[in-house]
């Protein structure tokens, strides 16, 4: 640890020297600028000009990979914030150029700028100093929040059109995923300044937490329509309609606990899972007639789950 003295000149200017080594090493000169960002614990963070811009083109080399190898090198680089992302091979053939295609069109902001027989150039086209990972969340338990109640309304109408929208969302719920995580890796990187996030670091880490959950209830919302879908739900069932009411009504709890900081509510939403678990067992005795009342229990019982870990991670954020 190097320690500096604060020297004060003019009656009200303060001034530390920066470490020589540090300066050189980051090509400091007489007349450079530096950024200073405040953080959370009331420190500074200088950054160098060097570490001011976005990372370099990431390259990838696309001979030998599947489909799915593709897919996650291009989410990896994605979420590490790269702004471009440059495939290079011999020969590029028409279906890697659809599949890369494919998958830039399921992440917000990637458009394809560039493709050749041998290169093609994905490139983040979104303004990351304008998304809020607040924004991102809200927008997730929204589209989370619609699946579960398009369940309670297919247990009321049986209708097949109900279950493909149910499915169709859970892709957005899936892009809005990926885009929060690459803004917290962003929120990260003390050289980039997210113009509107005015979430803490420590509060950034927990909604990218919370996020997750959010994932993995839409995640479940589908298993349950496929489930649907796949078989004939007989009217003795659908005790399981209040079952649902009661996972939505956990979920949307805990997302007002996690961004109101409220322990009370987070705890509510802790007991009330035990509850729900009891009312679930019941109505899936009546559910014994459909072929999947398995996993249909599984899945609005880790819906529960996934509200419960948020309302936890709420209740850590009101410790703060």
């Amino acid at each position: 640890m190097d320690t500096r003295k604060v020297q004060v000149t003019g009656k009200s200017t303060y001034i530390v020297t920066l470490p020589k080594r540090w300066a050189v090493d980051s090509g400091l000169v007489a007349g450079s600028l530096v950024r200073i960002s405040y953080q959370d614990d009331g420190s500074i963070a200088i950054t160098p000009p060097a570490h001011d811009s976005d990372p370099p083109a990431k390259r990838l080399e696309l001979e030998g990979k599947s489909a799915d190898a593709i897919m996650r090198d291009i989410i990896g680089a994605y979420v590490m914030g790269y702004q471009s992302i440059e495939f290079r091979a011999d020969h590029i053939s028409k279906e890697t150029n659809k599949t890369i295609k494919s998958i830039s069109q399921n992440l917000i902001g990637i458009e394809v700028v560039e493709e050749t027989d041998t290169r093609i150039v994905i490139q983040d086209l979104l303004d990351a100093g304008e998304f809020a990972i607040e924004k991102g969340i809200k927008r997730m338990s929204s589209l989370v929040f619609l699946m579960l109640d398009g369940l309670i309304n297919y247990l009321k109408i049986k209708d097949d059109e109900i279950l493909r929208e149910i499915i169709s969302r859970d892709d957005e719920v899936d892009r809005m995923y990926l885009l929060v995580s690459k803004q917290f890796i962003n929120r990260l990187n003390l050289g980039r300044i997210l113009k509107i996030d005015e979430l803490s670091l420590i509060e950034s880490f927990y909604y990218r937490l919370a996020a997750g959950n959010l994932e993995r209830i839409g995640d479940h919302a589908v298993k349950i329509a496929d489930a649907f879908s796949h078989t004939d739900v007989p009217d003795a069932a659908l005790g399981i309609r209040e079952s649902v009411k009661v996972s939505q009504n956990l979920v949307a709890n805990s997302i007002e606990s996690l961004t109101k900081s409220d322990a009370s509510l987070a705890n509510d939403v802790l007991a009330k899972n035990d509850t729900a678990k009891e009312l679930l067992s019941k109505s899936m005795t009546t559910a014994a007639a459909t072929s999947s009342p398995e996993i249909i229990f599984d899945s609005l019982s880790r819906t529960g789950d996934y509200a419960a870990n948020i309302a936890e991670l709420a209740i850590d954020l009101s410790q703060l």
